[in-house]
């Protein structure tokens, strides 16, 4: 449906049954907000990945085939075990809201290799305007390939929603309703600006303020610039084409992450060709265009935070050591020691990473211990004839510290490469700017911008740590800021002038009384009017995780 198409893993591979099932009233049973309610709420969030993921398929594989064909009974198998897990309770219902998807009122945050199939399906939502698709336990076989017969059938360029709604009823089809998408404002509350209503402003759950509407500001509609028309044309919108490539290609960086990792926790043998030519891609883009791929790295999840965090690190290094002088070929080779830094978590219990508690003594062993375990791990790994130095140096320096505060701690002399010191610096800035399963709440990058510059020559070499924050700017790429307008605007990338570092490029995401508008306008803050004087000016930083804004849309 969007003629700019993120390129698929295959997606009939992925996991078809649920990974838990509980009985029909258990969450009934469960204290809300207790441990156990986490770990179910948790546990229902996995599952509408697996849902999105399979009604994925089964709408590509009804494109092709008709709706009695064997080749829908895997998807179709699939998403009645998942309702039928899922909705004991109540109906369970997937939502579209600002190009995020909920299930029911929890976020389904998704990582990179998810991203393809996530992207897939809001494409298809959005072109339809429908803002929730809801299961219950009526749905049975013959409903879902009547529901995906009928909706793939349909042209949405002279159907609407309500066509599908009324069709759906007329045909008898059971257990599936949809609703049109709603349009949520960012208002502000008494005293503070950017608030929403009741609640905690830019709250990202579905009916709270602060989630803007269907079509906000970087969300492309049906027809609109980077989206394909009903008649499947491509609009050729370098600006949509660049995004469009560049979450492709972190896409990609994310899946060799995901398949090099498992493949070494169950000592299988490993091959980098493939995420060397996704890490090029990356680096060609770079050049391109800088900000919009850093833009990229404002992606948060911390129910995938190992694979996310390593390709932001990535990133992050390679813009890093591009600013320090790096020729093209070294930028990949650091690129890849980048991208498999955490290597040596593949040797610690899945149950340790995502543990949700606080970290026993033994916890904390394992943890401190992975930049050792990597490089031995790397050295053993099969597929690996000779380890390269810039690999097995992000790999054990890179919590090592300038001044060897960090660990491992060392009782030989030792010299921290350029590489180390590099990886500390992208490390550290991503690491504390994303939420992990023991800190859901991260700082925000301004903030933490702040706090490694009080330890430059310290913790982190004070050259490159300059070079750092000219990348992503003395206000971060994805800050909030509001103008002297009171409206309110997200930044896309630092100044040119470094004159004037603190007047980056931004994008408007509301208008002066809170409103959400649909394609904000992007503003220069270093130009100046007729009489000298700058046009827009910011006069706050609005910190988006206290309010729990997350400006990643805008990016992806």
């Amino acid at each position: 449906m969007s003629d700019i198409k993120i390129k698929e893993t295959p997606v009939e591979d992925e996991q078809a049954q649920p990974i838990l099932t509980h009985e029909k009233s258990l969450s009934q049973k469960i204290a809300h907000g207790s441990e156990a309610s986490d770990i179910l709420d948790q546990q229902m969030v996995s599952l509408g990945i697996q849902l999105v993921t399979q009604l994925n398929v089964l709408i590509k594989t009804s494109r092709i085939y008709e709706r009695t064909n064997k080749a829908l009974d895997k998807p179709v198998d699939a998403m009645l075990t998942l309702i039928k897990t899922m909705a004991h309770d109540q109906p369970v219902t997937l939502r579209l809201q600002n190009d995020f998807l909920f299930l029911g009122d929890s976020h389904l945050k998704v990582n990179a290799q998810q991203m393809a199939v996530a992207t897939s399906i809001i494409d298809v939502l959005n072109t339809w305007k429908i803002g929730g698709m809801t299961f219950s336990l009526a749905a049975e076989s013959k409903d879902l390939r009547e529901f995906a017969a009928l909706f793939v059938s349909f042209d949405p360029g002279n159907k609407t929603i309500e066509d599908l709604q009324k069709e759906i009823r007329a045909r008898g089809i059971a257990g599936i309703d949809l609703e049109e998408q709603r349009q949520l404002q960012i208002r502000k509350g008494p005293g503070t600006a950017g608030n929403t209503g009741p609640g905690t402003a830019g709250n990202t759950g579905p009916g709270t303020a602060g989630n803007t509407g269907p079509r906000t500001a970087g969300n492309t509609g049906p027809g609109t610039a980077g989206n394909t028309g009903p008649d499947g044309t491509e609009n050729a919108d370098p600006k949509m084409q660049r995004k469009a490539n560049g979450r492709n290609a972190y896409a990609k960086v994310g899946g060799s992450v995901g398949t090099l990792t498992q493949s070494a926790r169950e000592g299988g043998t490993v091959s980098f060709k493939q995420a060397r030519r996704a890490i090029q891609n990356i680096i060609d883009l770079m050049v391109d265009d800088e900000a919009s791929i850093l833009g990229l790295t404002t992606l948060r999840c911390h129910d995938q935070y190992t694979h996310n965090h390593s390709v932001n690190v990535s990133l992050l290094s390679i813009a890093l050591a591009n600013r320090a002088g790096y020729p093209k070929v070294e930028l990949a080779d650091l690129g890849l020691a980048a991208l498999f830094h955490d290597m040596g978590k593949s040797t610690i219990p899945m149950e340790v990473l995502n543990k949700p508690g606080e970290f026993t003594d033994e916890d904390w062993v394992a943890m401190r211990n992975h930049p050792t375990e990597g490089v031995l791990g790397l050295s053993k790994m099969r597929g690996i004839t000779n380890l390269p130095g810039r690999m097995a140096a992000a790999s054990f320096e890179h919590h090592m510290n300038l001044d060897f505060s960090g660990y491992p701690k060392l009782t030989v002399p030792w010299t921290i490469s350029l590489t180390g010191r590099i990886l500390t610096i992208a490390d550290c800035y991503d690491a504390m700017t994303s939420s992990r399963v023991y800190r859901r709440e991260p700082m925000s990058p301004s903030k933490v911008l702040n706090m490694m510059l009080s330890k430059s020559g310290k913790s982190f070499d004070a050259v490159l740590l300059k070079l750092f924050v000219n990348c992503v700017g003395i206000l971060p790429i994805g800050s909030l800021v509001m103008l002297d307008t009171n409206e309110l605007a997200v930044v896309l990338k630092p100044a040119v002038d470094k004159a004037n570092t603190e007047r980056p490029f931004v994008r408007v995401i509301t208008d002066p009384q809170g409103n959400s508008v649909d394609h904000g306008r992007e503003i220069d803050l270093t130009e100046k009017n007729e009489t000298g004087d700058f046009r827009d000016n910011i006069i706050r930083l609005i910190d988006n995780t206290e309010y729990k804004f997350d400006t990643s849309r805008y990016f992806v």
